[in-house]
């Protein structure tokens, strides 16, 4: 159940989302993104929202990217025990809207690196991105923020461009 509440919500997102961007998970280089403002109401149990309890960033999380205190994108990000993420952008498919990721915790701090690919808008491949990010849950379990740096790479990984920015996330709760 938990897996078809996350492939309905990232469903709903990519609906409601617009085609503005050229590249994957949270590019910002099209300018703001078709941010969805008001999330699905999820019906989640505690248990579901934060299966490793608040003191965990494991769960579903509904993060804003802030570039110059804008909001480029909206994700769906799942969190995992196993260390992995999984995210989901307003984005158009065609473009690219799906990324992974590997996460560390030390406590509240939580340090990321996420990895996606990169298309025109006819969806041929142009090259990949790097995500790093640095956040700390809040001291109730229930958002994180912190910055990140995210740069593009062409096919022949040659650096294109770079955005630092922030990360900003509330905990989906089912309230």
């Amino acid at each position: 159940m938990y897996g078809s509440i996350i492939l309905s919500a990232a469903a709903i997102a990519l609906v409601a989302g617009s085609v503005s961007a050229q590249a994957s998970c949270g590019a910002p280089l099209g300018g703001k993104a078709g941010v969805l403002n008001k999330m699905p109401h999820l019906k989640l149990s505690p248990s579901q929202a934060a299966p490793q309890g608040y003191a965990s960033i494991v769960g579903m999380w509904k993060n804003n990217w802030l570039i110059g205190g804008n909001v480029v994108v909206t994700s769906i990000a799942t969190w995992h025990s196993d260390g992995t993420e999984f995210d989901t952008v307003d984005l158009s498919p065609m473009v690219g809207n799906i990324c992974q990721g590997v996460w560390e915790s030390k406590g509240r701090k939580v340090t990321e690196h996420h990895f996606g690919w990169t298309f025109d808008t006819s969806g041929n491949p142009t090259g990949y991105f790097t995500l790093e990010q640095n956040v700390k849950l809040s001291s109730d379990g229930m958002s994180y923020s912190g910055p990140f740096d995210q740069k593009y790479y062409d096919n022949d990984g040659n650096l294109l461009t770079e955005y630092n920015g922030e990360m900003q996330a509330e905990r989906f709760t089912g309230n």
